[in-house]
């Protein structure tokens, strides 16, 4: 066999990835006794890897008696253009301990690694190639250069690609257009915009670029660069206009965005996936369903397969963005019915729909999906699963889901942590707190003002004051979540002097920290001070909710300021233009009920828009108890038992008010009907015992 034709028809081969030729060339080389010629064996190397042939490619590699550097760059420079970066570098180092001489590195190795080392972010790896390339003086390799800055850039070291940048003794428009990339896509329009002025020639991939990060960020100059493009010159693309539409999204400039749909359409790209899919988020962001809808079933038909997933999910997301959840989860169904494989941001959407539903056979059936799509230990995915079920309730199973993930975000460790306080797992929520710290993970103030009021249930002062101390170092002192959760913790925690001191440092007052700290005042004993603020609240301009209120009426049964409850209690509806709630009657008969004033009290219960629940009674019987009223301690107990009849903790009130008050035979018939109801449980409590 001539070595030159058989070389020419694996080069065709690979062009034309015709594997079935290839594998009968191999057949042919193995026959002839070629199989140890190395330069063959890496070309059929390569042409099993440009076939997606790795298991054939890596069977030969490994099956090679000698190799040189070529064999080994095919092989890694195969692993990194398949999406496969780990083994590529898997495979660099096991080459480097080979030590052979015959294979140390050239710039195309060093090329396909710097390539692997951006997509798996291996900075520390990158930079040992950084220094054997200055030891090699290969610096004066452009493309080896090119290839150094990217991975700078892919891995987030802007600082070190600008200094490679600086150094490079000769820099092309590659060179300029990826470090104006890196700095557009981390957001650093103004480092981008010197270098785009600096730069010698800007191509269309640099007017492409400035877009993109403009439009990245939702500023309007994303639609001002791209008109000058368009002036001077440079044709507008299918990568154009999907960034200056995404702008419109983002501005709400639905007039802009149906002159730019002209544009596409004018321009022949109507039909590209990119563009079309763009259009939809324009049209869905902008409250225009039905458009985005009519475009969506326009082009769906007739685009490619490849580019249907991103239709699918841009239509998905217009639904759950406009709140439309069941057409979300119906065009989902649709999707999974036609066969087409799902990708983590459609099964992220299907979760955000669930979440809306609170169904938790709805919840199971898209966790299948995610199983079976292989997506359940993604990331993100992973994240809105266990955040799913943490506002479901279920969280046994958001804690199964959490302990599994490999890399857990901060996403899925705030949405653990507000789920377990949501549920009064406050101990739980506590600890895992303390995790996130321990891991040096960012928190935001959100979950903060969360641990505050977890610490406040706990009555945990020590662990208060240690979290108010980390608000502090964080800079979130100022924040109006923390602030009020810190004065709402104080407060809880008895130390109503500093809850005070931080409300009176506030310049801004907002309904919340005044409700926090009335509430405050009238938990620890100053019903004075609760109902000075309310009037200095009103004063202000500031509308008090229905817990601000509430917590006045608390602060006079305190202090059994009765009058003063009248006139509060009357002021919800006649002054704030509030509707008494049954907190609010339960509050005000206990006021009547605890000063003597029965009358009044049952006026005010039947006069109520609703029915007396067990509070309101259960307070009017330890009134009469006070009191010794018995005659209406025996009207409170008929209606008890005829509303409560299989409530235990009714016949135990009930049975100790009988005993008190020495009424023998009412006692008798209420131990004899307790014993078929049930047994009283153990009570519980918690404090904390300062050291």
């Amino acid at each position: 066999m001539d070595l030159n034709k058989i070389q020419i028809a694996l080069r065709n081969c690979k062009h034309f990835q015709a594997i079935k030729h290839a594998k009968s060339l191999h057949c042919h080389m193995i026959k002839h006794g070629l199989i140890s010629h190395i330069f063959l064996i890496n070309n059929m190397i390569s042409v099993y890897a440009k076939c997606s042939h790795f298991h054939d490619a890596l069977n030969l590699f490994d099956e090679m008696p000698h190799r040189n550097i070529v064999s080994w760059t095919t092989m890694i420079s195969a692993f990194t253009n398949s999406g496969r970066p780990h083994e590529a570098l898997t495979l660099y180092n096991h080459m480097l301990e080979s030590k052979t001489e015959q294979q140390q590195p050239n710039q195309f190795l060093y090329s396909a690694v710097l390539k692997a080392c951006g997509l798996v972010g291996n900075v520390e790896l990158g930079k040992l190639v950084h220094g054997h390339i200055v030891e090699a003086k290969l610096e004066f390799d452009t493309v080896l250069m090119n290839a150094l800055l990217d991975m700078y850039v892919k891995c987030g070291k802007l600082r070190d690609a600008q200094q490679v940048f600086n150094e490079m003794p000769r820099k092309n428009s590659t060179s300029w257009n990826t470090l104006i990339m890196g700095h557009a896509k981390e957001g650093l329009m103004g480092d981008a915009l010197k270098l785009f002025d600096r730069m010698p020639k800007q191509d269309i991939v640099t007017w492409n670029s400035i877009v993109a990060g403009f439009a990245n960020s939702g500023c309007s100059h994303a639609l001002q660069f791209a008109s000058m493009m368009h002036a001077k010159g440079f044709k507008v693309d299918e990568f154009t206009f999907p960034c200056v539409l995404k702008t419109c999204s983002h501005l709400g400039e639905l007039t802009m965005g149906i002159q730019i749909h002209c544009f596409v359409v004018k321009s022949g790209f109507e039909s590209s996936c990119y563009c079309v899919s763009a259009l939809i988020d324009m049209y869905s962001n902008c409250k225009l369903l039905d458009e985005a809808k009519k475009i969506f079933d326009q082009f769906f038909g007739s685009s490619p397969v490849a580019g249907r997933l991103a239709l699918w999910n841009s239509m998905i997301s217009g639904y759950v963005a406009n709140g439309d959840f069941a057409e979300a989860l119906n065009l989902i169904a649709n999707m999974h019915r036609s066969g087409s494989c799902f990708d983590s941001y459609t099964l992220s959407l299907a979760l955000k729909a669930c979440i809306y539903f609170h169904d938790m056979s709805l919840a199971s059936r898209v966790h299948g999906l995610v199983v079976t799509s292989g997506y359940e230990l993604d990331c993100v995915v992973g994240s809105i699963l266990i955040d799913l079920y943490a506002k479901q309730g279920n969280i046994s199973n958001a804690l199964t889901l959490f302990k599994r993930l490999p890399d857990k975000d901060v996403v899925a460790w705030s949405s653990l942590i507000v789920g377990c306080a949501r549920f009064g797992l406050d101990v739980l929520a506590f600890s895992l707190f303390t995790n996130m710290v321990h891991l040096d993970l960012e928190i935001d103030h959100f979950v903060l003002s969360i641990i505050l009021k977890v610490s406040s249930n706990l009555a945990s002062l020590r662990s208060g004051k240690q979290i108010h101390a980390f608000c502090l170092k964080k800079g979130y002192e100022s924040e109006k979540v923390i602030t009020t959760a810190l004065i709402d913790m104080y407060a809880k925690c008895g130390e109503i002097e500093d809850a005070l001191g931080l409300f009176r440092c506030l310049s801004e007052i907002d309904t919340m920290c005044w409700t926090g700290i009335i509430v405050g005042c009238a938990q620890n004993g100053r019903p004075c001070e609760a109902i000075s603020l309310l009037h200095k609240m009103v004063e202000s301009g500031t509308k008090p909710n229905e817990i601000t209120l509430l917590g006045v009426l608390i602060a006079c049964r305190h202090a059994g300021l009765v009058e003063e409850a009248w006139a509060i209690f009357n002021s919800i509806e006649s002054e704030h233009g509030l509707t008494p709630l049954p907190e609010h009657y339960n509050c005000m008969v206990d006021i009547l009920g605890q000063a003597g004033r029965f009358k009044e009290a049952t006026k005010l219960i039947s006069g109520m828009p609703f029915k007396p629940d067990k509070t309101i009674w259960c307070s009017l019987l330890g009134a009469c108890g006070t009191h010794d009223n018995q005659y209406l301690a025996k009207i409170v107990a008929m209606h008890l038992l005829t509303t409560f009849p299989e409530d235990a903790s009714v016949y135990i009130l009930l049975s100790n008010f009988y005993a008190t008050h020495e009424m023998w035979d009412s006692l008798s018939k209420v131990r004899e009907a307790v014993k078929k109801v049930s047994k009283k449980e153990a009570g519980k409590s918690w404090i904390e015992i300062s050291s």
